[in-house]
């Protein structure tokens, strides 16, 4: 809940990213390359102060003392840092106090610190208070410019216009030869979900033969876009590495396998958003295991088609588009989803082999592995999900028959009941 004045209650906000892509002149483009150097420097100098002030008098230096500094500093380098707009500039220093916090605060927790480090390159700049200071604009013969302070007007194509609402931030980017612009738009906060019973749940299987299953019934075949890719991008290397270091041609080469790595992430995110916007529609309430991905990409054998995959993308997306049209989302524990018969609840005795596709139990369940383990993720978020129905979930669960003389040492826990999760 945010205030405003005194006594007044400001409805609650959600902030909404809004991509274009934008096309600069040269003159343009070589304005912004050079404020990327400004602020590369000045995100090295601004470490090395810091460290500076430590190793010398053991203070460390504040935020705002480095601000007063900035201030300084632009008004003597006038056609240096001075021509970078004052609040970027600022942005870039609160950034690496947030990074310094955030350093601390790991090394108070016995965690991996991870010291900010110095940059060889600024491929981006943030406009804080993108109100005023960005905007979309009208330009010649009816096309669109972003204006931008100290930069000008930028030739942006909209594919789609902005939310209303206010604009927060602005970040331009560079990605390879490519220049996007991200704009922030703050819009009131969708209603929360109701209390009333879900009316087109589905459960989510995340998997690789299936890229998705659904407990509809439903299957979606991974595109693999990497994959397709893989000799198209294997060429373009080795074009790289027969290219004399430092030489012109090197950098074209390099160019053209930036283009294909750009090429493979804007198909998997198109794919992304066309799927996951499909599931939004038809159902209110989505949901998926809390898979942990980064600990997955371990597995050696595995790691390239789960990254090809994109299942960090799918949930993320249903998770913000659930939330813009007042539905629910909900992971529930991934242990014993694919072991676990969804209509009786026994476990399966021996484990289900990973090759082994097909589930079969004792009571006369036969389905695919993946549907069952929708079945039994969707079980699992209605019985947690306020306004959920449970019935899908299993009345009994079975536990697996004793063998006699074998000693039991899997620590395989069996899943709740449903009493035990109402508590």
């Amino acid at each position: 809940m945010r205030f405003g004045n005194v006594g007044e209650v400001l409805p609650p906000k959600m902030y909404l990213p809004c991509k274009y892509r934008l096309y600069p002149f040269p003159n343009q483009e070589r304005e912004l390359l050079r404020q990327f150097d400004e602020l590369r420097f000045l995100w090295n100098h601004a470490i090395e102060q810091r460290c500076d002030a430590w190793r010398k008098e053991k203070k460390s230096l504040s935020y705002v003392r480095q601000c007063r500094d900035l201030a300084r500093w632009r008004a003597y380098d006038q056609e240096g840092v001075g021509r970078v707009y004052g609040h970027v500039a600022q942005e870039t220093l609160a950034r690496l106090d947030d990074g310094f916090k955030h350093f601390f605060r790991r090394v108070k927790e016995g965690g991996h610190p991870g010291f900010p480090r110095f940059k060889r390159e600024v491929i981006s700049l943030t406009y804080p208070d993108a109100n005023g200071s960005a905007a979309l604009v009208s330009g010649r013969n009816g096309t669109r410019r972003l204006h931008l302070a100290m930069l000008g007007d930028l030739p942006v194509k909209v594919s789609r216009e902005p939310p209303e609402g206010r604009v927060k931030t602005c970040t331009v980017k560079r990605e390879g030869d490519r220049w996007f612009a991200v704009l922030t738009v703050e819009v009131a906060d969708p209603a929360p979900p109701s209390d009333a019973p879900t009316t087109s749940p589905v459960g989510v299987d995340l998997g690789l033969s299936h890229l998705a299953t659904l407990s509809t019934g439903e299957m979606a075949m991974p595109p693999r876009f990497l994959r397709r890719s893989e000799k198209r991008l294997g060429r373009a290397q080795r074009v790289v590495s027969r290219r004399k270091k430092g030489s012109h041609n090197r950098e074209k080469a390099k160019l053209r396998v930036v283009r294909c790595h750009a090429k493979v992430r804007d198909q998997r995110r198109d794919f992304a958003h066309k799927t996951t916007t499909g599931w939004v529609k038809h159902h209110d309430l989505i949901a998926f295991e809390d898979l942990s991905v980064p600990s997955m990409l371990g597995n050696g054998h595995l790691s390239k088609s789960i990254s090809d995959a994109g299942w960090g993308m799918l949930r993320q997306m249903s998770k913000y588009k659930e939330a813009r049209r007042s539905g629910r989302y909900a992971e529930v524990p991934a242990k014993g989803t694919t072991q676990t018969c969804s209509k009786c609840g026994r476990l399966a005795d021996p484990p289900l082999p990973l090759q082994d596709r097909t589930y079969s139990c004792p009571c006369g369940l036969r389905l695919d592995r993946d549907l069952n383990a929708a079945k039994n993720i969707l079980a699992r978020a209605l019985a947690q999900v306020p306004g959920g129905t449970g019935e899908s979930t299993p009345v009994e669960i079975v536990p697996p028959p004793h063998r006699k003389g074998r000693r039991v040492r899997s620590k395989r826990q069996e899943p709740p009941r449903d009493s035990e999760v109402a508590r």
